[in-house]
């Protein structure tokens, strides 16, 4: 049989995802099943759409355990990996499916920008609360206390194996917008061509640009290579788009959600729509559908492992969403509730996770899939 995983990498913020995007999506998995292609998909979500280290374990996971649970004697399996990052394009930029990096142009100062483009800021910021709190933490070496910014470099050494600094070093800016992904996809292509586990699998690696004011994908690698389930699911959210789905408001609008979410990659196991209900419910909140700007959701295949620190975009994504969008709920969603206490588990082992989950009192909501649908 022919098999497909298809692994999204995007940002964590509120409005990369909407129902339309989810009703799309399911159409065409319905579709290429009927047409004998069984499609899997995946969402990694992450600050910036950055491929860190951290964020290659996430993919080389989602792809081995994909191989465990799925492929079997006989399947024709292919594997394809999306990053997109996203903003605001100028009205004379080119909006066409396949775009061409000099046919576009970033609108300055749009508040549809990804946050990351000030990533750095936001590492300075989280250098001062580490050394006005004065974090303490168990070392290799027994317990210590952060002084200085020479202490914080120790700690990056003794948790994080990054020998390096903070801001600006280990959390920075993006530089330029449009050819971030392009920058990413090619560090993903290196990474697996050098990894004994993936080189062989051949893996198909798009780089895209969402643009929030036109609710839109833009390829910007030509097309190349080509990829039929997510270009038919890109052309046809276009095509809804232009008979005037209305669904889509909040994309273009002031990043301002409800809650944040912490949960897996695979959308069967921990549904970010099944936890935006679950909240929405909880507040009392009328809705129909999944909303975008609702929920500012990080996900990852190694959340669930509570001794392995979280990577330097999700640090810097959890302390942007707590910090400037004011998210003091988020909920922790794993399958069931043994996954959810090892994700806890997981923040409160990590030393800056579990610093500014204190500083800034944060709220967390344990909430399971299974628990959730039995309801």
């Amino acid at each position: 049989m022919k098999k497909e995983l298809h692994i999204i990498v995007g940002c964590a913020d509120a409005r990369d995802l909407s129902q339309v995007q989810l009703d799309v999506i399911a159409q065409k998995i319905e579709e290429y099943r009927q047409n004998g292609i069984e499609i899997f998909y995946q969402n990694i979500r992450t600050a910036g759409s950055f491929i860190t280290d951290n964020v290659y374990e996430h993919i080389k996971l989602a792809i081995l355990e994909f191989q465990k649970m799925h492929v079997f004697e006989g399947d024709d399996v292919s594997f394809y990996i999306h990053i997109q990052t996203h903003g605001q394009l100028t009205e004379d930029s080119s909006k066409e499916y396949i775009g061409h990096i000099f046919q576009m142009k970033i609108q300055d100062g749009s508040p549809l920008n990804c946050g990351m483009l000030n990533a750095t800021g936001v590492s300075v910021e989280i250098e001062q609360m580490i050394i006005e709190n004065q974090l303490q933490y168990n070392s290799p070496h027994g317990p210590k206390k952060i002084h200085n910014d020479n202490d914080i470099r120790s700690l990056l050494r003794d948790i994080y194996a990054y020998d390096g600094y903070l801001a600006g070093d280990w959390i920075r800016s993006i530089d330029f917008l449009q050819t971030h992904p392009r920058r990413q996809k090619a560090r993903l292509e290196n990474l697996a061509k050098n990894d004994p586990d993936l080189h062989r699998l051949h893996i198909k690696i798009t780089a895209g640009f969402l643009d929030y004011s036109i609710h839109a994908l833009v390829r910007l690698d030509s097309g190349i290579p080509h990829a039929p389930w997510w270009d038919d699911v890109q052309m046809e959210i276009r095509n809804r788009i232009s008979k005037g789905i209305q669904t889509l408001s909040g994309q273009t609008e002031k990043q301002k959600p409800l809650a944040g979410l912490i949960c897996m990659p695979d959308p069967n196991a921990t549904s970010r729509s099944l936890a935006a209900e679950f909240y929405l419910k909880r507040k009392g909140i009328a809705h129909e559908g999944y909303l975008p700007n609702t929920i500012f959701n990080m996900t990852g295949s190694t959340f669930d492992i509570p001794f392995r620190p979280f990577g330097p975009y999700e640090i810097a994504g959890y302390f942007y969403a707590v910090r400037h969008l004011g998210l003091t709920d988020q909920m922790v969603m794993g399958h069931d509730k043994a996954q959810t206490s090892r994700i806890l588990l997981k923040i409160k082992n990590d030393p800056i996770m579990n610093l500014i989950t204190a500083h800034f009192r944060v709220n967390l909501i344990a909430i399971n899939q299974v628990d959730i649908v039995a309801k």
